[in-house]
């Protein structure tokens, strides 16, 4: 790793920060405090499993499918792809085959007019995303990991369908990618998920290191 640039796409965890619509918002309390007179610092969190930066799991669309805990860390580190897809809103099949992602490609991620998005704290419904033809085409593609900047890779509302056409053939969906100033080109993942038995999702810290 000597010379590569680290690139942390992680969204920090805070109060206040943007979560998907209907989800408990995030809190952090501190419960034991050095100032207080207690002999250290300890704190309690409440969140989402879908909170920020995280992936969702087999089981968050299809019942009895796997957790979190179940996804090989070999899908989640090696080479990934970076692609640019600017003034796109449903990216499709036809903006793929236009992106010319080459054969062989694993890990991808898509870096949209969302990259602005996610430091807002009022979640916006018109993000970039993944249409249902652009996931089945994924899938053809061999991609095993398909990562996005927003808090969801489908569309507001209308998730489904493509959550399933990825959970059901194994591609791990990592969502709220921090991809600001980040240029496209290839780079090494490192991308894990805090293991929590049987959960449907977990928060991720995701780092990316420059060939």
């Amino acid at each position: 790793m000597k010379n590569r640039r680290i690139y942390d796409i992680s969204m920090g965890v805070r109060e206040g920060m943007i979560t998907w619509p209907g989800d408990a918002p995030v809190k952090v309390q501190r419960v034991k405090s050095m100032s207080r007179g207690d002999r250290l610092n300890l704190s309690r969190l409440e969140m989402s499993a879908h909170t920020g930066t995280h992936m969702d799991a087999p089981i968050h669309f299809v019942d009895g499918a796997g957790g979190i805990d179940t996804i090989s860390p070999t899908l989640m580190i090696g080479p990934a792809l970076v692609v640019e897809m600017p003034g796109v809103k449903m990216i499709g099949e036809n903006d793929l085959k236009n992106a010319h992602i080459p054969p062989g490609v694993h890990r991808l991620i898509l870096k949209t007019d969302n990259v602005d998005l996610l430091g807002k704290s009022v979640f916006n419904e018109s993000y970039s995303c993944i249409a249902p033809d652009g996931a089945r085409s994924l899938v053809d593609m061999g991609v095993r990991l398909i990562g996005v900047d927003y808090l969801s890779v489908a569309e507001f509302g209308r998730g489904d369908e493509v959550h399933r056409i990825f959970l059901t053939q194994g591609v791990v969906i990592v969502e709220g990618l921090d991809l600001r100033g980040v240029p496209a080109g290839m780079y090494h993942m490192v991308a894990l998920p805090v293991k929590i038995s049987g959960a449907d999702g977990a928060p991720a810290r995701v780092v990316l290191f420059s060939q």
